[in-house]
């Protein structure tokens, strides 16, 4: 059977989630940042949506240098509100993980899905479900996405960026090597800048001059591993499965019904919480050490307190815990009116487990 993969990459994800709750700023140029706190303009750029990135500013830049660029211009700045980012982006991937054979969340805002079974190797049939799975995006979250449709996840992923946004690309595995053959190799995924000169200076410019190159000379010149994949990805050739990722934490999100200071309205929600975090612990079949409670106030800002203890399967019965860390932060915040609030465990480990020196996590076991 013929193996189809399709790789779904939301569109300017945050900056198109925080227009969605803000419609006043809706078509203006959006950047979003993590506030170091330093100084007012002191962090980093997390995520510019296009208008903002016409203006030359993009992700990791300094806000200084974003502002900047920004001067005179009608552009946005917000403070990255992760959590609310993530309770978006786990209903898109509940939708996306519903339609999969198998399924592979790589980011916040990007996943893998193997379809080959479910389209039965049928390459229209993996269109009209990719043209499905977009739909029904917009439909429950109004957002748009770009998918790319290919036979691994290598040209998946650089279909998906064909046609941004809102995009649908189809590379049949028959024609691969006519998609990657016109690519500059800057083009590539995952061959950053330096390796790029390199190659250059070796007089290669295309995907079809590092697909043809003789390997000799580069195994020579990045070593034999390297090299290898190098040309593997100009080729289009990518054997690795699509995997689940177990999570390496647990949380729940809730906007409050009004904003509040209130240690009993606000743990009144976080006790709610608490029990869908309990089922999906057990769901999980895992323990916790760690519990955090987050708080985002009417500035948007977000702020975390965290506390480690012995292991356990119920955060019900640690949820004294949690009330600390909440009276904790009022107390050291007063006046500050909450409008959102979450709880978070971590440190997470498989129950039964025996016990090694060093208390393992999801990602140190063998995937099942």
């Amino acid at each position: 059977m013929t193996r189809i993969i399709l790789h779904v990459d939301m569109d300017s994800f945050y900056a198109s989630v925080e227009e969605l709750r803000n419609p006043e700023i809706k078509g203006k140029a959006i950047v979003t940042c993590m506030f170091s706190g330093r100084t007012k303009d002191s962090g980093a750029v997390s995520a510019a949506n296009y208008k903002a990135r016409e203006l030359g500013i993009h992700s990791g830049m300094p806000i200084m240098v974003a502002k900047s660029l920004a001067k005179g211009k009608d552009v946005v700045f917000l403070p990255s509100d992760r959590e609310y980012y993530s309770s978006v982006s786990d209903r898109i991937m509940d939708i996306l993980r519903s339609e999969a054979d198998s399924f592979e969340q790589v980011s916040v805002d990007e996943a893998y899905l193997d379809v080959s079974k479910r389209s039965r190797g049928s390459w229209e049939k993996a269109l009209k479900l990719a043209e499905s799975l977009k739909n029904e995006i917009r439909r429950k979250e109004h957002l748009t996405c770009s998918v790319g449709i290919g036979p691994n996840k290598l040209v998946a992923k650089m279909a998906s960026k064909a046609k941004k946004p809102d995009g649908l690309t189809l590379v049949k595995d028959s024609e691969v090597k006519r998609f990657f053959e016109k690519l500059p190799v800057s083009k590539l995924f995952g061959i950053g800048p330096k390796t790029v000169e390199e190659l250059e200076s070796l007089g290669i410019k295309t995907a079809k001059e590092l697909a043809e190159h003789d390997m000799e000379i580069l195994e020579e010149r990045f070593g034999t591993k390297r090299g290898r994949m190098l040309q593997e990805t100009a080729q289009g050739r990518d054997d690795s499965p699509v995997e689940e990722r177990e999570a390496q934490q647990i949380s729940r999100m809730a906007t409050l019904k009004k904003d509040s200071n209130s240690s009993k309205e606000i743990f009144g929600k976080i006790q709610e919480l608490a029990k869908d975090v309990d089922e999906n612990l057990r769901e999980e079949g895992v323990a916790y050490k760690t519990v955090s409670i987050i708080t985002i106030d009417t500035h948007l800002q977000m702020q975390t307190r965290s506390h480690t203890t012995i292991e356990s399967s119920s955060l019900s019965k640690n949820l004294d815990i949690a009330k600390e860390l909440l009276e904790k932060f009022l107390q050291e915040n007063p006046g500050k009116m909450l409008r959102r609030i979450g709880i978070r465990v971590s440190n997470l480990s498989r129950l039964g487990e025996k016990k090694a020196k060093k208390q393992k996590t999801l990602g140190d076991f063998p995937k099942a």
